[in-house]
């Protein structure tokens, strides 16, 4: 009877030695789980982020200004003649007698330079200087030509195919100019180029007229 309780209580004993050592060994797997593994002073980093690919610069914007070709400078401040009058652009391109493009392409109407109100705005997409060409069915006489534009200072050009070109080179913003021919000039093409002076290039070009 002694002998059974003797084997009892060693069985007791070894089963509480391998109890402990084996919450001793999950303790310390737990703990291995749950800290960085290290090495001296480093850490290892198991799930680095991914790298980024180096940000391109943007190279600086230039500053130079777009230009006038250069041509017969003029003032710009020329009084129509006394018998001058206004041409009827908007009547004579719906008779088909005119037709007017730009060196815009995505510019879509170009009746807004010439329907004779100064308060609409024909304007460019980023395109300076905006040049206009007026193709008349037949030769006019042509005795000025007036530009408004605004939102800047501007210079501008008229080019009458066959005639020097003549060059405005500043006019201040929201002011009329005129260039007049007193004895009156054929022109059967005619191009007008607006030159936007400071800041952007979209060009404000308000209307352009001719007169007869």
């Amino acid at each position: 009877m002694i002998t059974s309780v003797r084997v009892n209580a060693t069985f007791i004993y070894r089963a509480l030695v391998c109890s402990a050592l084996s919450v001793g060994l999950c303790s310390c797997e737990y703990e291995w789980k749950d800290e960085p593994a290290s090495t001296g002073d480093r850490v290892i980093v198991l799930n680095p982020e991914v790298p980024q690919p180096p940000v391109e610069e943007k190279k600086p914007a230039s500053d130079v200004r777009p230009v006038l070709a250069p041509g017969k400078e003029v003032s710009g401040l020329d009084a129509l003649p006394a018998n001058a009058k206004r041409l009827n652009l908007p009547e004579l391109a719906e008779k088909g007698e005119l037709t007017v493009k730009s060196n815009d392409p995505g510019f879509g109407n170009p009746t807004l330079v010439y329907d004779e109100i100064e308060t609409s705005l024909a304007k460019s997409n980023d395109i300076n200087p905006f040049k206009v060409t007026f193709e008349f069915a037949t030769p006019r006489t042509v005795k000025g030509i007036k530009v408004l534009s605004s939102y800047s200072d501007y210079g501008w050009a008229v080019e009458v195919e066959g005639a020097n070109r003549l060059v405005v080179d500043t006019v201040i913003d929201g002011q009329w100019s005129t260039i007049a021919w007193p004895e009156g000039i054929k022109a059967k093409k005619v191009t007008v180029e607006v030159l936007r002076k400071v800041r952007d290039n979209y060009v404000h070009l308000n209307e352009i007229e001719f007169y007869e």
